[in-house]
C-alpha cells in the first residue's frame, strides 16, 4: 500500500545507518556512547563516554576526531590514547577536560573539539598516525588513509550532509544533527534502532556522563511490527518510541455491554504483504506481525480500520506492547488484511505459540472444553485437542506420568474472553452468546473454528476470541467460532444391573453450622474453621441441590464423604448432635413425602477432624446388621507437628441385609472411606516427590494398609465387603495399587474401564471415587457407573455465591448439576434367591 513506502524507506535509512562506511572491529562490545563538543559560554565541559562490558580494557584504543582542519576535510583533530584505562564497573568510561564539572571523569585530557563544521569522532585500534594528518587527500568525502588496525565505532556530528559541491565532508555513517542550523553540541546513542540523538546545547539538559542514557525525549521509530516483537520471548527494544501501521484485528477498548471491563486497547497486525520472510517450511515463523496497543483513551478503532500508533514498545508481564500512546490515527480501511493463520495443538514447546502472540489465529480442529474452574471468576476456559487424563490415571508414578503430563501442557491453549476484571457479568459462553441456565457447556464439549487473539497474560498464553461474523459482516469465508454439544447432560444414570445400588458421593462439605469467616467453632472440638456454606441462603442452596442430587442417585445406600463432623451430643443451647446428617435425612424424606431413608447410627470412634464419613439408606431396600463401626487407627487419627486436625477420615462401615419377600439375604459389608488429600502438605516425612502422586502419598499407602486389615475384619462377619469412597489417588498410585495387591479388586477399573471418570482438576480427568471389593463380594458385583453431574458442570451453577455479582448468584437452580466437584458412582450388587 502507498501509505507503507514512506515507512519503508525510513526503516531502510535506519536500518542503513547502523552500518559504517567501513568494516567495524567488534570492539569487546565497546561503544562511544555521549558527545559533548559544545555549550553556552566557554567550553569548559567538553567529554565523551564510552560504554562496554564491565572491566573491559582499553589498552590500544585510541579516541580519534576528524574535521576540516587546515589541510582541508579528513584531518585529524584530537588524538586521545586510552591505554592503561578500563571500562569502570557501570559499563561506562568518560574522558573529559580538566574543568569539567558534570561528574567525575575517569581520563582527564585536552579535547579542545571543534564546534562549527562536519565533524567525525572515531574509536580505533593499533592507532599509527597523528594529529594533523590529513586522512582525505583528495578531500572527496572518501578516507585515502586508515591508520589504524581496526575502527571499532563512529558518529559523525554533522551541520550538513556530504553535499557535491563543498568540501565540507564527514565520514559517517551513522550521523547525527544537524540541530537546527549548527552542529549538535551534544549528541547520545540510544541504541538500535533509535539510535543518536541530538541532545540539548544548554548544559545539563540532559546530560548523562557516568550513567544510562535518558531516551525518553528520543523521536519515534517507524517499524514493523515484526522487529518491535524480535524473535524472543520479549521484545528487543524496551523503551523505545515507535511509530507503526497495521490493521486492527482485534478491538477490546471497552464495550459498554461488557461494563467497560474490557482490555484497554487493541490489536494490530501488519498486513500480509508486510510480513517478514523468516518464517520455517516446517515449524513456521520466527516473529510475530501483530501488537497489542494499550490506550484505553484511545479514539476509537474497529476491526478492518488501517491505523498510525505512536507511543512506547514495552514488555509488560510478558505480553509485548504499545503503551504511552501519543497518536492513533485511522488512515483507511482493509478487511481484506484481516487473516488469520492456522495454529494447532499440540506444539513442540509452549515458546511456539510466541512467534503469533497479538496477531488474529485460527485453529483448524475440535478443540474440546476440558477445565472451567476460572470462568466464574475470569470467565477463563482451557482447551484441549482432546479429553486428556492425569498421568498417574494412566500411567505409572514417576516418567512414564510425568511424560503424559508435560505432553497434556503442551496440547492446551487457554480461551478469555477480552476483558480484565474479575466475575464479570454477565459470563460469557464460549458461543460469545451471554451464558444462562439454557446457554450452558459442560466439560467434553467441543469448539470448532476457534477464532482470536494469541495474547499473553498472567503467565498463560491465551486466546481473546474475535467473533469476526459481528466485525465484519462483509468478510466471507472467514472462521467463525462453533459450538458443538458434545457431552449433553445426563438426566439419570446409566442404567446397570443388580437388585441393591450402593453410592459414593463427596457432597462438597455439607456444613449445618455457617462459616462466618471469623470464628472458628466447626469440628468437634469446635475450633476448626467451618467450610461450607456462608450464609443462610447458601445453606439453604446447597442443601436443595444435594437432595435431589442423592434422589437422582437412585441408590438404596449412600455413602457420604464431606459431611460436617459435629458434636456428638446436645449442648445447653439446644445445638443437635450429628446435625448434618440428620438434617438430611430429614429433608430427603420431606421430599420423599415419607419415611423413605435413614441413618445408620452413631459409631464408638469419630477423631477431630472437621469432616467425616456417613451412611445413609432406603429402609425399603436394605436393613443395618448391628451398629456402624469406624476404624481406630493412628494412619488417620495422627496429627502432625503444628495442626490442629487430625491426617484423615476414619473409615465407616456398617454390615447389612437385603430386605427381600419369602427369603432372606446374606450380610455384606458396605466402608466408605476418604483419604488424605493430595493439596496439603505432610511435612518432611512425606512430601510431594515430583512423581505425579503429589503430597501425602505414603500417608495414603498407610491408610490402605491399615484399610486392608479393617476389611479383613469386616470379611469374617460378611459375606463378602464392598469398599467405595474418595481415596484421593488415581488408578495408578501408590495407595490403589497397594489395596490391589491386598487382594481388592477395583471396579471402575474393571466395569467402566480406562475412559472412567469422577474428577477434573486443572484439565486433567481422573477418578479419585472409586469402590473395591473382596473376592466373595466381587461376583455379586453386576455393574458399575459414573453419574456425570458435576465433574464436568462449571462452577458458576453450584450453590456458593461468594465473589459472585447478581446476574451470576441467579445462575443457580435445584437441579443435582454441580452440587459438588466429584461424579458419584454406583455399584449394583445382587445376591440371587427369591426375588423382593
Amino acid at each position: 500500500m502507498t501509505r507503507r513506502s514512506s515507512i519503508s524507506l525510513l526503516v531502510l535509512s535506519l536500518i542503513l545507518a547502523l552500518v559504517p562506511t567501513s568494516a567495524l572491529a567488534a570492539g569487546d562490545g565497546i561503544t562511544i556512547n555521549e558527545i559533548r563538543i559544545d555549550q553556552g559560554g566557554a567550553d569548559n565541559d567538553e567529554y565523551f563516554e564510552l560504554s562496554g562490558p564491565a572491566g573491559a580494557s582499553l589498552d590500544g584504543y585510541t579516541y580519534l576526531v576528524i574535521g576540516d582542519g587546515t589541510g582541508g576535510s579528513g584531518v585529524i583533530e584530537a588524538v586521545v590514547l586510552l591505554t592503561g584505562h578500563s571500562i569502570a564497573a557501570d559499563g561506562l568510561f568518560v574522558a573529559a577536560e580538566s574543568t569539567f564539572t558534570l561528574a567525575t571523569a575517569d581520563l582527564t585530557a585536552t579535547l579542545n573539539f571543534e564546534n562549527s563544521d562536519n565533524l567525525t569522532h572515531m574509536l580505533v585500534t593499533g592507532f599509527t598516525g597523528a594529529n594533523g594528518n590529513d586522512l582525505d587527500t583528495d578531500d572527496d568525502g572518501a578516507l585515502d588513509l586508515e591508520p589504524w588496525a581496526a575502527a571499532v565505532d563512529r558518529i559523525a556530528l554533522i551541520l550538513q550532509d556530504n553535499p557535491p559541491t563543498t568540501t565540507e565532508f564527514h565520514y559517517g555513517p551513522p550521523t547525527v544533527g544537524p540541530d537546527g542550523a549548527f552542529v549538535p553540541g551534544h549528541a547520545y546513542d540510544c541504541g538500535d534502532p533509535q539510535d543518536w540523538q541530538v541532545g540539548g546545547f544548554t548544559l545539563g539538559t540532559n546530560d548523562s556522563p557516568g550513567e544510562a542514557n535518558d531516551c525518553s525525549d528520543a523521536a519515534p521509530v517507524a517499524l514493523f511490527i515484526h522487529q518491535i516483537q524480535g524473535d524472543g520471548a520479549t521484545t528487543p527494544l524496551p523503551g523505545v518510541k515507535v511509530i507503526v501501521e497495521g490493521v486492527v484485528v482485534g478491538d477490546f477498548q471497552g464495550d459498554p455491554s461488557f461494563a467497560g471491563d474490557q482490555l484497554g486497547g487493541f490489536f494490530v497486525q501488519e498486513e500480509p504483504a508486510d510480513w517478514d520472510d523468516n518464517a520455517d517450511p516446517v515449524v513456521g515463523p520466527s516473529t510475530s506481525e501483530g501488537i497489542f496497543v494499550s490506550d484505553p483513551d484511545a479514539p476509537e478503532v474497529g476491526v478492518g480500520d488501517v491505523v498510525r500508533v505512536t507511543g512506547t514498545a514495552v514488555e509488560s508481564f510478558g505480553r509485548t506492547q504499545v503503551t504511552d500512546v501519543t497518536e492513533v490515527a485511522v488512515t483507511g480501511s482493509a478487511p481484506e488484511a484481516v487473516v488469520a493463520p492456522s495454529v494447532s495443538l499440540p506444539v513442540g514447546d509452549l515458546s511456539d505459540f510466541e512467534p503469533y502472540e497479538g496477531m488474529l489465529v485460527t485453529f483448524p480442529q475440535d478443540l474440546y472444553i476440558s477445565e472451567f474452574f476460572n470462568f466464574d471468576r475470569f470467565n477463563e476456559i482451557v482447551l484441549t485437542d482432546g479429553r486428556h487424563y492425569q498421568g498417574t490415571h494412566s500411567a505409572e508414578p514417576g516418567d512414564p506420568a510425568n511424560a503424559v503430563t508435560v505432553a497434556n501442557t503442551l496440547a492446551r491453549i487457554t480461551l478469555d474472553d477480552g476483558r480484565g476484571s474479575s466475575n464479570p457479568d454477565p459470563a460469557i459462553h464460549p458461543n460469545g452468546e451471554e451464558f444462562t441456565l439454557v446457554n450452558t457447556f459442560r466439560g467434553g464439549d467441543v469448539l470448532q473454528d476457534v477464532t482470536g487473539i494469541m495474547d499473553f497474560a498472567f503467565g498463560l498464553y491465551r486466546i481473546q476470541p474475535v467473533h469476526l461474523d459481528d466485525e465484519l459482516e462483509d468478510l466471507e469465508a472467514q472462521p467463525v467460532v462453533s459450538y458443538v454439544v458434545e457431552n449433553p447432560r445426563p438426566t439419570t444414570p446409566d442404567p446397570i444391573q443388580g437388585d441393591i445400588r450402593v453410592a459414593t458421593f463427596n457432597v462438597l462439605n455439607f456444613f449445618t453450622h455457617l462459616d462466618d469467616g471469623v470464628n472458628d467453632i466447626c469440628g468437634p472440638t469446635q475450633n476448626l474453621e467451618c467450610r461450607g456454606a456462608d450464609t443462610a441462603e447458601e445453606y439453604q442452596r446447597q442443601l436443595d441441590k444435594l437432595v435431589v442430587g442423592i434422589i437422582a442417585l437412585d441408590a438404596d445406600i449412600v455413602g457420604i464423604q464431606e459431611i460436617e463432623n459435629d458434636i456428638h451430643d446436645v449442648v445447653a443451647d439446644g445445638t443437635r448432635g450429628h446435625d448434618p446428617v440428620l438434617t438430611l435425612v430429614e429433608e430427603l424424606n420431606e421430599v420423599e413425602g415419607a419415611e423413605v431413608w435413614a441413618w445408620v447410627g452413631e459409631t464408638a470412634h469419630y477423631n477431630d477432624y472437621p469432616v467425616r464419613n456417613e451412611i445413609i439408606y432406603r429402609i425399603s431396600a436394605v436393613e443395618p446388621v448391628g451398629v456402624p463401626t469406624a476404624l481406630a487407627d493412628d494412619a488417620f487419627d495422627h496429627v502432625l507437628d503444628d495442626n490442629i486436625e487430625p491426617v484423615g477420615r476414619p473409615p465407616l462401615a456398617q454390615v447389612f441385609r437385603q430386605i427381600v419377600n419369602g427369603g432372606s439375604r446374606q450380610p455384606f459389608a458396605v466402608v466408605v472411606n476418604h483419604f488424605k488429600s493430595k493439596g496439603s502438605s505432610c511435612g518432611a516425612g512425606d512430601p510431594d516427590l515430583g512423581d505425579g502422586q503429589a503430597s501425602c502419598n505414603l500417608t495414603r499407602v498407610a491408610q490402605s494398609e491399615a484399610l486392608l486389615d479393617f476389611v479383613d475384619e469386616l470379611a469374617e462377619d460378611s459375606s463378602g465387603v464392598l469398599v467405595i469412597g474418595d481415596l484421593n489417588s488415581y488408578a495408578m498410585e501408590d495407595p490403589i495399587e497397594t489395596l490391589e495387591a491386598g487382594g481388592l479388586t477395583e471396579l471402575v477399573k474393571r466395569f467402566v474401564g480406562p475412559g472412567a471418570y469422577t474428577f477434573v482438576f486443572d484439565g486433567q480427568l481422573g477418578y479419585l471415587d472409586t469402590a473395591l471389593a473382596t473376592r466373595s463380594m466381587l461376583n455379586r458385583v453386576k455393574g458399575v457407573t459414573v453419574f456425570h453431574i458435576n465433574a464436568d458442570e462449571p462452577d458458576i451453577l453450584d450453590y456458593d455465591m461468594s465473589f459472585k455479582k447478581l446476574a451470576q448468584v441467579d445462575l443457580y437452580e435445584p437441579l443435582p448439576y454441580r452440587v459438588s466437584d466429584h461424579d458419584p458412582v454406583i455399584i449394583g450388587i445382587s445376591f440371587g434367591g427369591p426375588e423382593s
